[in-house]
């Protein structure tokens, strides 16, 4: 496990016993989990250190911080870890393995504090608490409900929810429930089983609709070996579906975006571009997070710089965000004029070929040579073409050079990012 500083998970989940304290867990991209560590620092100021693992971190905040910490842009899913526990699982024995982890969240977890914080954090109005009597009443007109819910979201499956918005429900709605199991390691039981045990006594000791559709809360279990950590989603939908309402075949998630677009450092009154910015997903991020920014994008294929305008024009909060349609190989700008290039190459599989790839990225890194500030200037780039990009940087090695490289996990794929920096060599004196 790697950390932010010297605490463990339990260590900070301790620590956050103390009232008004809570103890949250984030997911990100894996791979971007340090620049997620930056912007907690920045915006939420933890009150403790931050503990950071493969694609999550976790840092303990005060319950009026909530609000920032769902405004945070590099995190995909919020949650509020109700507890941390450590089990001596047995190897071969399934029922005793399953009696330590109801025992655990029968008698040791004390859900009351964060479920009364996921209440504020998600604006659930309904009966968190309900007793047997307003259970039984509940429980007969649910299954009908719940079939009427089913028919009604068949068709709009397509919108990635998970369950029903907390803030929506009525006040005299009894509290819907799931819990999912995620597991890491060899044990000798899966997680469908876990989920089952652990919801099942969480059913009784709190007297809540089980419902795995239209549920309000879902309790998600983490098992890593023989560490259980609970956490409450706070998140109906994840974070990085923001931003984008037309899509195209390799539409980029708003969280690496706005990752992406931190290792460029941007600073007031700078000029970013995204040279081949297909839908606009880093100009749109880079607009959101920077308004103090100058941005502006292109793009060869005329499609793309329509989806492009169609995303600028359903943005909320409109930025400044000027599209052209151009040959990012031969930018109509003149030379040394733009403070930052952050942009997704054509990875070579559903976008372009990597034959192709390999003439493509040492025209454009030659290009944003001469058009990058010399001395100051960056590019941050991601692909999956790690041959064709390491083969172009090579070639322009008088130009820039790397100060960071990160591997990150893009769909599936192992990708990397480049950031380069603009040596001071002038353009003319490379060719």
């Amino acid at each position: 496990m790697s950390r932010a500083n010297d605490l463990e998970l339990q260590e900070l989940f301790i620590i956050s016993q103390i009232n008004g304290i809570f103890t949250i867990g984030m997911t990100v991209t894996t791979g971007f989990e340090w620049q997620a560590v930056d912007e907690c620092r920045e915006k939420l100021k933890p009150t403790t250190g931050i503990v950071k693992r493969r694609g999550k971190i976790y840092c303990n905040v005060s319950l009026d911080q909530f609000l920032k910490v769902q405004e945070m842009r590099s995190v995909d899913n919020i949650y509020i870890i109700a507890d941390v526990s450590t089990f001596n699982f047995i190897t071969s024995e399934k029922e005793g393995n399953f009696e330590l982890i109801r025992d655990a969240v029968q008698n040791n977890m004390g859900l009351e504090k964060h479920l009364n914080a996921w209440k504020i954090a998600t604006h659930f109005r309904g009966i968190l608490y309900p007793t047997e009597e307003e259970f039984n009443s509940a429980h007969a007109s649910h299954k009908t409900r719940k079939e009427q819910f089913n028919d009604n979201t068949t068709v709009n499956n397509r919108s990635k929810k998970r369950g029903q918005d907390p803030s929506t429900v009525q006040e005299n709605s009894i509290l819907k429930f799931r819990v999912t199991c995620e597991r890491t390691g060899e044990h000798a039981f899966e997680s469908g089983e876990v989920a089952k045990h652990v919801g099942a006594v969480l059913q009784d000791k709190y007297h809540w609709l089980v419902d795995l559709i239209a549920y309000h809360l879902e309790v998600v279990c983490h098992l890593i070996s023989e560490e259980f950590i609970v956490g409450l989603r706070v998140t109906t939908e994840s974070k990085h579906r923001r931003n984008i309402s037309h899509f195209g075949p390799t539409t980029l998630r708003a969280t690496v975006c706005y990752n992406l677009l931190r290792l460029a450092h941007p600073k007031l009154g700078d000029v970013v571009i995204d040279p081949m910015c297909g839908g606009g997903s880093i100009p749109i991020e880079a607009a959101m997070a920077y308004p103090e920014s100058y941005i502006f994008c292109g793009d060869h294929h005329s499609k793309a710089v329509n989806r492009a305008k169609c995303n600028i024009d359903d943005m909320r909060n409109k930025g400044t965000i000027d599209v052209l349609q151009w040959n990012a190989s031969k930018i109509p700008l003149r030379s040394s004029c733009i403070d930052i290039f952050v942009t997704d190459m054509p990875f070579g599989k559903r976008s372009g070929n990597m034959s192709d790839n390999r003439v493509l990225y040492k025209q454009i890194l030659t290009e944003l040579g001469r058009v990058t500030k010399i001395g100051t200037g960056r590019l941050v780039i991601l692909t999956y073409d790690r041959r064709s990009i390491n083969l172009a940087i090579n070639s322009v090695k008088n130009l820039f050079h790397v100060t960071k490289m990160l591997g990150v996990n893009i769909g599936g794929l192992q990708a990397v990012v480049y950031v380069l920096k603009r040596s001071v060599k002038a353009f003319n004196d490379y060719i």
